[in-house]
């Protein structure tokens, strides 16, 4: 199970929240590439107190941060800051706790600790979820599939 991906920014909305790509991760922290083979969603915590997506997207539009997320979530919004054709640096590119998972054969979803350092809030858990979910049907990732390949 795997999909070439050469879509660049999602412009459709997930749960009634439109996707703003209006922040870009700067150029210095993710691989571009016109297209690449995905295989697997990992989803990620901010680990930030009281933290939010728009601060999140506006850190990693500044150069030289040495990490990227496509995605990031919160209660109220959902930015994608790196095409998932491009290479975001989310989880590793040599080694990660799972053993064929990389950055370059990933999608990362960052949800932001909004209800307090390293909480994560029920909306923006089911908003996350959304998303994950309509990666998944884009990705070809099954329901029996989701344990494997959903991290």
């Amino acid at each position: 199970m795997a999909k070439t991906i050469r879509t660049a920014f999602l412009s459709s909305s997930i749960d009634g929240i439109k996707i703003n790509s209006s922040y870009k991760a700067h150029k210095s922290n993710y691989n571009s590439r016109a297209s690449r083979t995905v295989k697997y969603i990992v989803m990620h915590y901010t680990g930030n107190p009281k933290d939010n997506a728009i601060n999140n997207v506006k850190y990693f539009s500044g150069a030289n941060r040495s990490a990227s997320a496509h995605f990031f979530v919160d209660d109220s919004n959902i930015y994608q800051s790196v095409a998932m054709k491009d290479v975001a640096w989310h989880c590793g590119g040599k080694t990660y706790y799972h053993s064929a998972c990389r950055n370059s054969n990933s999608i990362g979803i960052e949800m932001c600790c909004t209800a307090g350092n390293y909480k994560i809030s029920t909306k923006t858990q089911k908003n996350a979820a959304f998303l994950c979910a309509r990666l998944c049907e884009l990705i070809g990732i099954k329901a029996s599939q989701v344990d494997t390949y959903v991290l």
